[in-house]
């Protein structure tokens, strides 16, 4: 994790899951919140610089890019921009970008397991 953005992180973690978790209560707040919070996450990786990394960090880096743009077409949906294709379709854009999100994650997770 960059030690620069690291609250960056945090928060907006704390708000895409709080938004998702509050998507029961259909009130445009929470699709405020789950916007802000996709987008603040798919900025901590975008501005996380990768000039002396390894191989390992490198990819997860790019897996939370790509988790990042995936919760944010999520977010997207949630203000029904693909309301042709059904009004789940913001839970299938979530679940896919949770599972680069865990797979970034666990790649982060080896690569301390080997440093140590």
């Amino acid at each position: 994790m960059n030690k620069q953005y690291k609250y960056l992180y945090i928060v907006s973690v704390l708000l895409l899951l709080s938004g998702a978790a509050l998507a029961v209560i259909d009130h445009p707040v929470f699709d405020i919140i789950y916007g802000l919070g996709a987008f603040g996450y798919a900025a901590y990786y975008l501005l996380t610089p990768t000039d002396e990394l390894t191989g390992t960090l490198r990819r997860a880096i790019r897996m939370g890019v790509f988790s990042g743009l995936l919760f944010l077409i999520s977010a997207a949906a949630r203000f029904d921009t693909f309301a042709t294709f059904g009004q789940g379709l913001w839970l299938v854009f979530l679940a896919l970008g949770l599972i680069y999100m865990i797979y970034g994650n666990v790649l982060l997770y080896i690569d301390e397991r080997k440093k140590q």
